[in-house]
């Protein structure tokens, strides 16, 4: 995690719209390593956009988002191989085994893992040697959202942006990804993330940045 101490994600008077229809106005925030930060909103609040906005896979309506300094949609150098993003959608190929599908999705995010790493984080997130090799499409809901996870195991991004990663997942699960998370932030890691799920993060300090209808 490369981590150094002018690492951070700022925003600066943006404005984050969804096909005509502003949904933020005038959101300026910064975070820091060993940081977490909440969002918080009502369903249509533009919690989702804004995360991928902050990816840079939507451009802002107005305003400027900047990674150590540089915009972001400007092309940051290397910006993708510092975050790991992880969405609604758990991006799993339902044809591929919970092992292929993160074979594929490690290879994207830059992770130095081998096969031997990947099936000891699915392990870790509770999903047996069979249940790896199922077919995705195969898979309930909470083994689906288990397996996208694991990632998070593997990943060596300083800057995590989740969307509700604790959908579908059990009490066990829900404890699992809050070690996960409070390790990734205690080690100078940084985070932002949305949830309607509570999630264990005793240990960390999380700040809350809500978010208007």
């Amino acid at each position: 995690m490369s981590v150094t101490e002018l690492s951070n994600l700022r925003a600066d008077a943006l404005d984050v719209a969804r096909g005509d229809t502003v949904l933020i106005e005038k959101l300026s925030f910064e975070l820091w390593p060993g940081r977490a930060l909440q969002l918080s909103g009502p369903n249509g609040s533009g919690k989702t956009t804004l995360l991928r906005t902050l990816t840079g896979l939507r451009q802002p309506h107005a305003g400027r988002v900047s990674w150590c300094g540089q915009d972001v949609h400007a092309g940051v150098e290397g910006y993708a191989g510092e975050l790991l993003y992880l969405g609604h959608d758990n991006a799993l190929n339902p044809d591929l085994s919970a092992l292929e599908n993160l074979e594929l999705l490690a290879r994207l995010d830059g992770a130095t893992a081998d096969m031997a790493d990947i099936a000891a984080a699915l392990r870790a997130m509770g999903l047996s040697r069979a249940q790896s090799r199922r077919p995705c499409g195969a898979l309930s809901a909470g083994q689906r959202r288990r397996t996208a996870l694991a990632r998070l195991r593997l990943s060596e991004a300083p800057l995590w942006l989740l969307d509700e990663p604790g959908a579908a997942l059990d009490v066990n699960a829900r404890a699992m990804l809050g070690e996960l998370i409070r390790d990734h932030v205690k080690a100078g890691g940084m985070l932002l993330f949305t949830t309607h799920e509570a999630l264990p993060l005793d240990g960390i300090n999380v700040d809350r940045l809500a978010l208007d209808a």
